[in-house]
């Protein structure tokens, strides 16, 4: 089940992200420490979960492998463990092969919600310019700038197409991510934006209908337990890291470990939406 353009629900979202990542980004240059508490509960809460019912999304896909549910999430998490551990063998392959994932994940993710929200921009070169955004605008460095420039342009583009609601899409996280923090930056493009808007997808889409208050109680409750999975080993991680054991490289691996099955399970999820593939169960 694609996404009606008509409805309102995903261009309220917008909206909110837009005043979300604005106040965010402010609160990150003006006061970093509430900045960074704003951005911990964000992704305790919205940002882990937005992955978290890939299983059961992917179950109303069609794919339903002997087992249902419980299989899929089963090879979700021999997947996340098997990229783990292969990119803590090959730390530098990895970093490079985590940027070529996100920018993929970011970009598609984004292109998706816009032509949601009823875009009409040529979809690759949509998602590789909304990718770059958050992986190449990075700090204020010479190479952040030009990336920055660049994004500008193709939203000044986007103004005289009269997109500008895709023009303010580009240029506000450009923006700032360019102006905070790099990690905080980050931090707040992940917990403000890119996860409340898959999220919004999610709920959309949903083809058991309700309000939109009932379709995410049924959210939470599908995402609860693979949600606290995820926030345990990831609580571990963080208390089993040391001063001197690679904890950057591991950090590194265990966000590529989560974000490719993630992926692929979107990108399945987005090909069923578009061929009306989503059923009711």
């Amino acid at each position: 089940m694609g996404v009606d353009a008509r409805d309102p629900f995903v261009r309220h979202v917008r909206r909110a992200t837009w005043y979300a990542l604005g106040a965010l980004g402010a609160l990150a240059v003006a006061a970093p420490g509430l900045a960074r508490a704003a951005v911990v509960v964000l992704t305790a809460t919205i940002g882990i979960a937005h992955g978290a019912t890939d299983a059961a999304t992917l179950d109303r896909c069609g794919v339903r492998p002997r087992g249902g549910k419980m299989t899929i999430s089963i090879a979700y998490g021999i997947l996340a463990t098997v990229v783990y551990a292969l990119a803590l063998r090959r730390p530098a392959a990895s970093a490079r092969l985590l940027r070529i994932v996100s920018w993929a994940h970011f970009g598609s993710g984004d292109a998706a919600f816009a032509r949601a929200c009823g875009s009409r921009r040529f979809e690759p070169a949509e998602a590789f310019v909304r990718g770059a955004v958050p992986l190449a605008i990075r700090g204020r460095g010479s190479r952040s700038a030009g990336a920055l420039i660049g994004a500008s342009a193709y939203a000044a583009l986007d103004v005289l197409l009269d997109e500008v609601p895709g023009a303010i899409d580009i240029v506000l996280p450009a923006v700032v991510l360019y102006a905070a923090p790099v990690r905080l930056g980050f931090g707040a493009y992940f917990a403000a934006w890119h996860a409340p808007r898959h999220l919004a997808l999610l709920l959309s889409r949903d083809p058991r209908g309700g309000t939109y208050l009932a379709r995410f109680v049924r959210f939470a409750r599908e995402a609860a337990p693979n949600a606290a999975i995820a926030a345990a080993f990831g609580a571990a991680a963080y208390c089993l890291r040391g001063a001197n054991d690679r904890s950057e490289e591991r950090a590194a691996a265990l966000i590529l470990g989560i974000t490719v099955p993630h992926q692929i399970a979107v990108w399945t999820i987005e090909f069923a939406s578009r061929r009306g593939g989503v059923r009711s169960s």
